[in-house]
């Protein structure tokens, strides 16, 4: 039985008709939320590091915007409420990159990250904490359908109950629409096989036990027991006195009636290394992480493809959590209506080499979608004085041939072409 389905028929309880409402706790006996469902440390596995990491940091670099889309087209809104706090400073502590790359390494770790909303007396946003998940105990529903949450405050140790609409609650795939299942406890047969891989493979190097060769010695028929001791100590200072890297290069002498013997290849090596690779794959592909991203091997592939792909298949996903949420929970609903909401700029994701990345600007301008002060703010180049350079200009010629006969100017001015 799953963690939700137990979560939900075993350990759900009333708690009384004062209250009318029931409680559901979160982990009594199959997991602690402290961990949701992740045992060991799988974070200290480079692959599951390293794929939390590709996350956290690229969702982070991604400016957020409020933005306003009308029929006179999208304008950044830089002086609204909430342009400030979610693209500069969520709270006195954290710039945005060090708030929403913790969040998102959260979501991923813990299947969950989640942020209190503090608000003003107009209850309006004015910053946002990040909460642990593993501070979180319970959760339950009143009779009209409120959800409330209940965590123990970190630094007072008092118990806390939240409702769901002061809460930003970024979640993975859920089993009932309110609690994140965490990757790391889906994939943990694969991070156990990979630890002990690695275990494995360390310490059959620790213990020399991948040496091609042995020392082997023939001890006589007749040999008597401190003759068998001396030989013992001469194995044993061999050892002391050739083995290691600081002894590299000094000329070997055997002990007494010992010789080197050739090993037949071991084969460890390989196939641990071969079952590392297929968990870094299962582990990459849980998290939505391209594999080449982690091991190197899209280094030659184009990096304007690598970084789409990764845009589209990837991040794209994620970030709809995000604005989902936002604007869910931090938006009015006139300010939806009107045309406001929450954007992350995810062509910052994308990376292109200078040369492409101004025939591109070039092509927008050129053709009216931008002005030449906009292309060159995006290549970081002198602004054009004067009132031209905000305009927007495109080439002439481009007619509408449903009105062909009354703009093209040949047919207007040669006589010939008039028709009686």
């Amino acid at each position: 039985m799953n963690f939700f389905a137990s979560l939900l028929n075993g350990f759900t309880s009333w708690v009384g008709s004062k209250y009318n409402k029931i409680i559901y706790h979160i982990g009594i006996s199959l997991q602690g939320l402290q961990t949701n469902g992740v045992t060991g440390l799988p974070e200290k596995i480079a692959t599951v590091f390293t794929c939390c990491r590709i996350l956290s940091e690229n969702l982070a670099r991604m400016p957020i915007s409020v933005i306003l889309d009308n029929e006179t087209g999208r304008t950044e809104l830089k002086r609204h409420r909430l342009y400030y706090l979610l693209r500069y400073q969520p709270n006195q502590s954290q710039n945005a990159q060090q708030f929403w790359s913790t969040i998102e390494f959260h979501r991923n770790k813990y299947g969950i990250g989640l942020a209190r909303i503090h608000k003003n007396a107009d209850a309006y946003p004015v910053r946002f904490e990040i909460i642990h998940p593993g501070q979180f105990k319970s959760y339950y529903k009143t009779a009209t359908g409120e959800l409330y949450f209940i965590y123990t405050d970190a630094y007072t140790q008092e118990e806390v109950t939240i409702s769901n609409a002061d809460l930003l609650i970024f979640r993975n795939i859920s089993e009932d629409g309110i609690w994140g299942l965490s990757t790391l406890a889906a994939i943990e047969r694969q991070t156990n096989i990979n630890e002990r891989a690695l275990s494995t493979l360390d310490n059959f190097h620790k213990n020399n036990a991948m040496s091609p060769m042995a020392l082997k010695t023939r001890i006589p028929d007749n040999a008597s027991g401190p003759a068998i001791g001396a030989m013992v100590d001469s194995k044993k200072q061999f050892g002391e006195t050739y083995a290691g890297p600081d002894n590299a290069g000094k000329i070997i002498e055997l002990p007494f009636g010992s010789e080197i013997q050739q090993l037949p290849p071991q084969l460890a090596d390989a196939e641990l290394i071969q079952t590392l690779k297929f968990t870094r794959e299962d582990i990459s592909a849980a998290f939505g992480v391209l594999l080449g991203m982690i091991d190197g091997s899209f280094e030659k592939m184009d990096v304007e493809q690598l970084t789409t792909l990764f845009k589209n298949n990837t991040m794209g996903p994620i970030v709809a959590i995000y604005i989902a949420e936002l604007m869910c929970k931090l938006l009015t609903r006139d300010e939806i209506l009107s045309g406001q909401s929450i954007i992350f700029d995810v062509t910052a994701l994308i990376g292109m080499d200078y040369q492409k990345m101004v025939m591109s600007i070039k092509e927008q301008v050129v053709n009216g979608m931008m002005t030449p002060n906009e292309g060159a703010r995006k290549l970081g180049n002198t602004l054009i004085s004067g009132p031209n350079g905000n305009m927007h200009y495109m080439q002439a010629q481009y007619i509408q041939l449903e009105n062909y006969e009354k703009q093209n100017p040949l047919q207007k001015n040669d006589p010939t072409t008039k028709t009686q």
